[in-house]
């Protein structure tokens, strides 16, 4: 049932991740569509602004040299005449130097009305009526793209400044550039100017560029210049500016979803997988205690015998095997207990200075009487010390449980070597042995509680899976540290790290 509901929840979770991806990936290219049509659009109106402004400029130019050739009392006459109907001056333009030119051009201002000055060094009307002519001709010829011939000779000055002063990029590219700054735009692009413009644009796009501006008339007949357009890179710069936000808040939010997912997934799978430890751990524990509890049956019932009861040697075997097997089961429900208090910090800590020579030597003479197979154990201090302050009987349980799994898990000939160094503020006590080692898999894990690498469904080494979590409670009690390096058929090295 809980197989079935993990499976179903891990179908939901991917369920979910999919879709969620799904919908990121379907806003980012909506908005990414949507974020290109705004570029292609904030591009064209800076383009159009852009021409604008270089006509704008150049009609500046021109305006100014008018009104500057219009104040030549050698080329231009400027008159003016009171008249009595409308009560103001009007004011007359005639170009000097040519009798047969008989354009004149005459105009009143609505708010500006006064005679011209007797002294000539007075030049204030004549600056007024010079400057709004030039404004008229910049705003009804230059900017309409015509030139209407006021004076002869004006028109003719006039035509030559204009073909003079004609469109050029070079004065288009910076006007451009002050309003693709004020949008944000930095993308590289080009000019192309045309004879004749088209709406295919497949030349422009195998030259290597994303988008083109639409065309626009540069007014320019002196030569082939007569439509230009702006041509630009990927504007993906532009894009990326735009969609920062959006990708980052998708990013972080696909980031702690997986992430919280994740987590829900290794969780359920430890429940599952400590769920099956359990179950592991309680079919040993059962086989453990049933063990020594049927030997001990048998025991007693051996010794409710009469026949056994006469015969003193027998008698005294039975009882001590009876005696075994209740400490085994005493020194198992020890270790139980203790894990317990170990995890809850409950565990006093009484440190002492001990001889540790002797207490390993004492543990390896202990295993080396309790083992019925082949061993050898080598024992080395290379650390130049002596003593140790920890808790004796905790130091005792850690290295005679790290010492019983060496032996437990090696061959018939098992050849295990005990070595004691320092190493900064620390006294290592490396157990290295030649049995079955460990798969790299499992390493992380068998210090967990419980936990016992599995072989299948059957465990040939007895064991509950407490050794390791017990040694792990009692080195974390110390403040020390434990590693563990293995090979599959290479056998164990575990090291404990004591303070000094």
């Amino acid at each position: 049932m809980m197989r079935k509901s993990a499976n179903i929840l891990i179908i939901i979770c991917f369920s979910v991740m999919v879709t969620l991806l799904s919908l990121q990936v379907y806003w980012i290219v909506n908005y990414y569509k949507a974020t290109l049509k705004d570029f292609e659009k904030e591009v064209n109106l800076a383009f159009e602004d852009g021409v604008k402004k270089e006509l704008s400029l150049r009609c500046d130019t021109i305006q100014n040299i008018i009104e500057k050739k219009l104040l030549d009392t050698n080329a231009f006459l400027i008159s003016a005449r009171f008249d009595k109907k409308d009560k103001k001056y009007i004011y007359t333009v005639r170009a000097k130097g040519n009798e047969k030119d008989k354009f004149t051009s005459s105009f009143s201002l609505s708010d500006y009305s006064k005679a011209i000055p007797k002294n000539k060094s007075d030049t204030s009307v004549r600056k007024h009526v010079a400057g709004h002519l030039a404004l008229l001709m910049r705003e009804e010829d230059m900017e309409s793209h015509v030139i209407y011939y006021r004076t002869q000779k004006l028109g003719i000055f006039m035509n030559e400044q204009a073909n003079k002063y004609q469109f050029d990029t070079t004065r288009l590219r910076p006007a451009f550039n002050i309003y693709l700054k004020a949008r944000n735009i930095k993308t590289p692009y080009n000019f192309i100017v045309k004879k004749i413009d088209s709406t295919n644009n497949k030349g422009i796009k195998k030259m290597g560029y994303a988008f083109v501006t639409r065309a626009f008339e540069t007014y320019r007949y002196t030569d082939d210049q007569r439509y230009v357009r702006a041509m630009f890179k990927s504007p993906s710069a532009y894009i990326l500016s735009r969609m920062a936000l959006l990708l980052f808040s998708s990013f972080a939010m696909i980031v702690i979803v997986s992430g919280c997912m994740i987590i829900l997934l290794k969780r359920l799978f430890w429940e599952k997988r400590l769920s099956v430890i359990k179950n592991d751990f309680i079919s040993n524990i059962t086989h453990e205690f049933k063990t020594p509890i049927s030997t001990v049956s048998v025991a007693i019932e051996a010794l409710n015998n009469p026949i056994i009861r006469s015969d003193d040697d027998k008698y005294n075997r039975y009882l001590i095997h009876a005696k075994n097997e209740i400490e085994r089961l005493n020194i198992l429900v020890d270790k139980v207990l203790n894990i317990a208090i170990y995890e809850d910090g409950k565990s006093p800590v009484l440190k002492e200075k001990i001889l540790f020579d002797n207490k390993i030597m004492e543990i390896i003479q202990l295993h080396e009487m309790k083992t019925r197979k082949g061993m050898v154990i080598d024992y080395k201090n290379d650390s130049q010390l002596k003593e140790i302050n920890v808790d004796a009987t905790q130091f005792q349980h850690a290295i005679s449980n790290i010492i019983d799994n060496a032996i437990k898990y090696s061959g018939e000939e098992a050849l295990i070597k005990v070595t004691v160094q320092k190493k900064e503020y620390f006294l290592t006590i490396l157990v290295e042995d030649n049995g079955i080692g460990i798969a790299e898999k499992d390493i992380s894990a068998v210090f967990e509680k419980f936990y016992r690498v599995s072989t299948g469904n059957s465990h040939p080494v007895k064991g509950h899976g407490l050794g390791l979590n017990y040694v792990k409670q009692i080195m974390h009690l110390h403040d020390g540290w434990y590693k563990m390096e293995s090979k599959l058929g290479k056998g164990t090295k575990i090291t404990l790290g004591w303070p000094l």
